[in-house]
């Protein structure tokens, strides 16, 4: 059945859908394009109907020259959330609503995209009601054509927007409730977090309880189906998942859905791929990022099953997806390489400052902890520092002058976070030895955040899947002044001391100090040296070997107050006094 091109709505369509809808109670919705061929066909429940991307679109600056019609079995013909989403996220010419009530065709409501002068489309204007055979609505074709005319001409003018996500959540096992939340509420609060870092708009977030994962669709078919419909409802066009999908629950979550998808590990990745500065991060993140892909290569859509020409291949040809496969293992491969050749470089930078006896202090724990400040107020640096997760995800190091006289580096490292992506440990590796080799860590943590008792220990076993447990270390409880005292609980780690600080008002910062130089090994030693003037080259392995303290001159000699190292004042014990 074809349409006139001058007839907006087919009434003898319309009628045979009526009849239609009362006899199986469900939405059905036809489109038709402007020569009156009907392009698709589609039936969907007593609520509403899925309504699947269209062909015959001509990109986003155009209208697709395709109107919707579809049935409302309840007898309201007046256009639902969903509805006006579609027309608008779809660039449908028309979205035409029948309202049917026991098989006959009571109401008609159209809804076209409105014109705000500038070309943008951010609400529909509506028309109606009509009745049955109303031919009067035809003229309803000119607006089309003109506002198509508008915003072909004016698109592109207005400002890119973000894109819109959903957050989608799997609860298990609710865990220990905090302030009233389960642990899956935190975790896709955290997520809500990463997705604001990586520059996306939530615009809402879902969480199931469920007793065990699909391994199809990770949760349950009518949940997905239900996204899928605050998709439409919502205009949002990304699925992001609180935890790490396999490529077929990709594949199957975006085959239901039209969205695009992404887990937790993605988002982390593509959030360190943003904040990544020197050649070594982006090396790291690339690397990470292509070890997340080739598992997931055929969860990546039906492009990757073609075939590729036999040139560059040989034989009869091989399927793009081989070929991926085999530039990605390739670039590995190379990466692995490169990265090896860094850490090589940074071993030997650790041998030097082990020859110069210069002790390590790293800076660790939880993403957006405060390290980064904390570092810039303790060695006076302007170290990249924001009020964002990730800010640091290149290593820094700095001279750290301790109030004894002693040199140390203090060396800032990525924070940490809970379900940190095995492939980004495994990437960072070269930068994370910093932490494996350090004589002593500052665990920093946010005492200010209601989930620090939580996030504590996903930072040691972090650190202990690194090896890097074990070592002397200062639990350093930051943010002090935004806790409330009333609020506040006691903060432990096991075996490690603790001090309280703000580092962005310099409060405890002295203690802090006092606690580094008692943790930190040292067989350093303050001596009294008398010097006579006959011996003067001793003054100079003083002053080169030693932090001198006083040097006082005598008629016969020096007189010199100095803190040196056991060993190297042996070389001078006969000038000890």
């Amino acid at each position: 059945m074809e349409a006139e091109r001058d007839e907006l709505i087919p009434w003898l369509l319309a009628e045979r859908l009526a009849v239609l809808t009362g006899k199986i109670n469900r939405e059905i919705a036809v489109y038709i394009n402007r020569k009156g061929s009907i392009t698709n066909i589609n039936i969907g429940d007593s609520g509403t109907v899925a309504l699947p991307e269209v062909e015959g679109r001509r990109g986003k600056t155009r209208l697709s020259g395709i109107r919707c019609i579809h049935t409302h079995p309840n007898g309201d013909g007046r256009l639902s959330s969903v509805d006006i989403n579609s027309l608008l996220s779809l660039n449908l010419d028309a979205m035409i609503a029948l309202g049917v009530k026991n098989g006959v065709l009571e109401e008609v409501y159209i809804g076209l995209p409105s014109d705000q002068g500038d070309g943008r489309r951010d609400g529909a204007d509506m028309y109606g009601p009509f009745e049955n055979n109303d031919i009067s609505l035809n003229h309803l074709f000119d607006l089309i054509y003109e506002r198509d005319g508008i915003i072909q001409v004016t698109a592109g003018t207005g400002r890119g927007s973000k894109e819109k996500a959903l957050l989608v959540g799997l609860e298990i096992d609710a865990g220990r409730l905090i302030n009233g939340k389960s642990e899956g509420t935190r975790s896709l609060e955290e997520l809500e977090e990463l997705a604001l870092t990586a520059g996306l708009e939530v615009l809402d977030k879902v969480l199931q309880k469920r007793s065990v994962k699909d391994a199809a669709l990770y949760m349950g078919r009518g949940k997905i189906e239900q996204l899928g419909l605050m998709l439409q409802a919502s205009n949002a066009g990304v699925l992001v998942f609180d935890d790490e999908l396999s490529g077929a629950q990709i594949r199957n979550i975006e085959a239901m859905t039209g969205a695009k998808v992404i887990d937790r590990t993605a988002l982390i990745l593509d959030i360190f791929a943003q904040r990544a500065r020197s050649s070594e991060g982006k090396l790291q993140v690339e690397l990470a990022q292509l070890k997340y892909r080739l598992p997931r290569l055929t969860g990546m859509g039906g492009q990757l099953s073609r075939l590729g020409g036999g040139i560059g291949t040989r034989g009869p040809g091989e399927k793009k997806l081989e070929v991926d496969r085999r530039h990605i293992r390739k670039r590995i491969s190379s990466l692995d390489n490169e990265l090896k050749a860094i850490s090589k470089r940074r071993s030997l930078i650790r041998e030097g400052r082990k020859q110069n006896e210069i002790p390590v202090i790293a800076l660790v724990g939880y993403t957006n902890s405060g390290k980064s400040t904390l570092m810039n107020i303790l060695c006076n640096t302007d170290v990249f520092a924001e009020d964002k997760l990730f800010a640091t995800l290149d290593p820094s190091t700095r001279k750290l002058l301790l109030p004894d006289g002693r040199l140390a580096l203090l060396v800032d490292t990525v924070g940490f976070i809970r379900k940190l992506p095995h492939e980004l440990i495994e990437a960072f590796k070269s930068t994370l030895e910093e932490v494996v080799y350090a004589d002593m860590l500052l665990h920093v943590v946010d005492a200010a955040d209601e989930e620090v008792e939580e996030q504590i220990p996903v930072a040691e076993a972090i650190l202990n899947n690194l090896g890097a447990s074990g070592k002397p270390a200062v639990l350093v409880l930051n943010k002090m002044d935004i806790v409330l005292e009333k609020q506040r609980l006691p903060i432990s780690a096991a075996g490690i001391s603790s001090v309280e600080i703000s580092a962005v008002k310099g409060d405890g910062l002295d203690e802090l100090l006092k606690m580094i130089m008692k943790t930190i090994p040292s067989d350093e030693m303050e001596y009294e040296i008398y010097v006579p003037y006959s011996a003067g080259g001793v003054v100079s392995y003083v002053h080169e070997n030693g932090k001198l303290l006083e040097e006082e001159y005598t008629g016969d000699g020096t007189r010199i107050r100095v803190r040196m190292k056991r060993a190297r004042a042996e070389k001078i014990r006969e000038f000890i006094v």
